[in-house]
């Protein structure tokens, strides 16, 4: 049978065949073998075909939260992927903002709109869809300043480290060139061990990261030494024409550089071993190329590459990194929350935690940093290295949900300063009250790109107070409520704000302009979207909670907005998009025949969607699974999986909840290294929508059912074991 259909009979299935509820419960567990857990799933790579498209290659990764390096099977980036899927070193401070001669300014790449009740606002979408209407000079300021604040500032890749391996006639080795491959990455202790051959002769290398300082170390064993046939080397990015790089010796065994490009600057610094059996020598070679060539009667051989924005003092050698990450992972693994399925007999639990594991490792090394991660995180500059402030909770949410606050006390940072000021600014500017969450910004910035689509996406406006309650249900403090205060007044305001009165239907209504998740409506006219709505009704009545908690009295008209605001549409019995939009397939498919992502599902999986119609939902989730076995298209990316299976286990359905997590589609592939990937990109709202996911289906949601793991089939075939998580909201 196709494994689709499989998957969609199985989403089907009735309600009244699964167990009740309260069906006895397994025994007190035993504390889970985290050890054991981690190792099974150890990542072992055999193979190497650079043929291969880039969303099937599985290329690793090690880092610390705050910076990354990607490699390949040799233990370096020496053959280099390009786009998406490319090895890249990559940090959260490293940005560069390009000289702006033409003296651009925001102001030209707005336009003015006319929203809902007649208010004219300003939005960064001066696009080519506008620039025909002006006059040619105007068109091609608007066009420049498009481009210039579209790609600045932009994330820096920091540089790449590769082997130049020979071959014994002087030619550079090619990916055939490599046999017996065996790359394992130990995701306990963060190392990786790459093992082939080049003509027979064996290569050794082990490649770590330190946990505390932004640096690889790198040890190399091979007879190619003593050939002259294995050297490493540097090549820096050529990303502006105002750039120098100034190399400094510091005695043997060390050289320190200076990366000036316009007015940004970042450290380099690289020492390697100097003794009886090991030495090497530093050339420079073309420009922004360095050269380090072992000497030839070397056998063993390692160095340390450290990258910062400050000068840098003493290097930690490869033996005291490999000392620093063997303890600091074991830590990470031994705090919070984990899930054991070991003793399931259905057979996909190996998967499933296979899945879980990886994505802990890979949003511990993407996801921590000081500012929310962009959607391919530190592995691949997508969006110039931007992130988006819809996705936040998506890629963060699990961290609280799995006892591992502490790693977004980064963003919260960010979020509750700088982040704070930018969305105040963005109000300002536009002429309301509060706080507005841009969707699409660098951390360094006080604009927002501009996009046909961002300025008008409002889901980052509901997850600001989304986070600061999840914030408070890990730490009810009085400082937690101190801390985030501003954050949860300052964008309830706008929400406020934002709304207008319907005088026709006695109503306060929410956009235009307004564009939804599917990204599939007309901005100019969509109003009343199921998931901002929800968002509004979520945030307000957050908002006056905290209000009580600060001891504050309610504030009067925010009570009148809750009372009076339109309802998440449902048409024909069935929820949708927007109102106004009729649900499939009344509604025409977009984008060759297929339908936009049903992003509606996000206001009852992610939250309890209070106002949603609970029927409606179920009709609508089982209508678009029986559209998807009946062969109609759907539009569904990585982040959808999780949500369809949090929203079909909110509804008591964990046999559908289990199907779409574990979905046979493209867009919810896990390659071996543990990204998902959707398009042409790893895909982190899928990686930690998936452990968001996995919390909720283990320990349950507010007002869900009280029995164990009630995400989960009580059928007999699923013993989950869990330990360290906390409840959704």
């Amino acid at each position: 049978m196709n494994q689709l259909y499989l998957v969609i009979t199985l989403l089907l299935t009735p309600l009244a065949a699964l167990p009740a509820a309260d069906a006895p419960q397994p025994a007190a567990q035993s504390r889970i073998d985290r050890h054991a857990l981690v190792t099974r799933h150890n990542i072992v790579i055999t193979d190497f075909d650079a043929t291969l498209p880039r969303t099937r290659q599985t290329p690793l990764q090690i880092g610390n939260g705050h910076f990354a390096f990607g490699l390949d099977v040799t233990g370096l980036q020496t053959f280099m992927l390009h786009g998406s899927f490319s090895h890249a070193t990559l940090s959260d401070w490293g940005w560069h903002t390009a000289a702006n001669p033409e003296n651009y300014r925001p102001e030209e790449t707005m336009i003015e709109v006319k929203g809902g009740g007649g208010r004219k606002v300003p939005y960064a979408s001066n696009s080519r869809h506008h620039w025909p209407t002006l006059p040619p000079e105007e068109a091609k300021r608007a066009e420049g300043a498009w481009n210039y604040f579209r790609q600045n500032p932009g994330r820096l890749p920091l540089g790449q480290i590769r082997f130049h391996l020979f071959k014994a006639d002087g030619k550079l080795i090619e990916p055939t060139d490599l046999n017996k491959i065996r790359q394992t990455l130990d995701l306990w202790t963060g190392i990786v061990e790459s093992s082939y051959e080049i003509e027979g002769v064996p290569v050794k290398v082990v490649t770590c990261c330190h946990p505390q300082q932004d640096l690889v170390a790198v040890q190399v064993k091979s007879k190619l030494m003593s050939e002259g046939r294995l050297k490493v080397f540097w090549e820096f990015p050529a990303v502006t024409a105002n750039e120098v790089t100034e190399a400094e010796t510091q005695g043997a065994g060390r050289v320190d550089l200076t990366r000036t490009l316009d007015a940004d600057r970042y450290f380099v610094s690289v020492a390697w071993e100097q003794g009886e059996w090991a030495s090497g020598s530093w050339n420079p070679g073309w420009p922004r190329r360095y050269l380090l060539t072992p000497s030839r009667d070397t056998v063993a051989f390692s160095f340390v590459c450290r990258f910062s924005p400050q000068a840098i003092g003493e290097l930690p050698t490869f033996p005291q990194t490999a000392a620093a990450s063997t303890k600091a992972w074991p830590a990470f693994w031994q705090s919070g929350g984990a899930i054991d399925l070991s003793e399931s007999k259905d057979p996909r639990w190996r998967e499933l935690e296979r899945r879980i594991v990886l994505a802990q490792y890979l949003t511990k090394i993407n996801s921590t940093g000081s500012s929310p991660p962009q959607e391919s995180g530190l592995f691949s500059n997508s969006w110039h290295g931007k992130f988006h402030l819809e996705m936040t909770a998506w890629h963060g949410i699990h961290f609280t949900l799995w006892g591992r606050e502490h790693l977004v006390d980064g963003w919260m940072e960010w979020l509750r300063g700088p982040g704070l000021e930018a969305a105040r600014r963005q109000a300002a500017r536009q002429g309301y009250k509060g706080a507005r969450w841009m969707k699409m910004i660098a951390p360094t910035a006080q604009w927002e790109s501009p996009s046909d689509a961002g300025p008008f996406r409002m889901t980052q406006q509901g997850h600001a107070i989304y986070w600061a309650e999840q914030m408070y249900r890990c730490r009810p403090t009085r400082e937690t409520l101190d801390q985030f205060q501003e954050l949860v007044m300052q964008s309830a305001q706008f929400m406020v704000d934002y709304l207008w009165w319907d005088e026709e239907t006695g109503r306060y209504v929410l956009g235009p302009p307004l564009l939804t998740g599917s990204e599939a409506t007309n901005w100019r006219t969509t109003y009343n979207s199921t998931v901002e709505l929800s968002y509004w009704f979520y945030g307000l009545r957050t908002a006056q909670l905290w209000r009580e908690r600060l001891g504050l009295p309610r504030e009067a008209k925010w009570d009148e907005v809750l009372a009076k605001l339109s309802q998440p549409p449902v048409v024909d019995g069935l929820c949708v998009d927007a109102e106004g939009i009729r649900p499939p397939p009344a509604e025409a498919p977009i984008r060759s025949g297929m339908y936009p992502r049903p992003a509606w599902f996000e206001s009852y999986g992610c939250m309890r969607g209070d106002e949603i119609d609970r029927a409606a939902v179920q009709r609508t989730f089982d209508l678009i699974w029986k559209q998807v076995g009946e062969g109609h298209r759907w539009m569904f990316w990585g982040c959808d999986f999780p949500m369809m299976a949090m929203t079909a286990a909110r509804l008591g359905n964990p046999q559908a909840a289990l199907h779409a997590l574990l979905a046979d589609h493209p867009n919810n592939v896990v390659l071996a290294n543990g990204f998902n990937t959707a398009g042409s990109m790893p895909y982190l709202p899928g990686t930690g929508g998936l452990l968001w996911t996995a919390a909720l289906m283990a320990t349950g949601w507010d007002g869900g059912p009280d029995r164990h793991a009630p995400g989960f089939p009580n059928d007999g075939n699923w013993v989950v074991k869990w330990e360290g998580l906390r409840k959704s909201q």
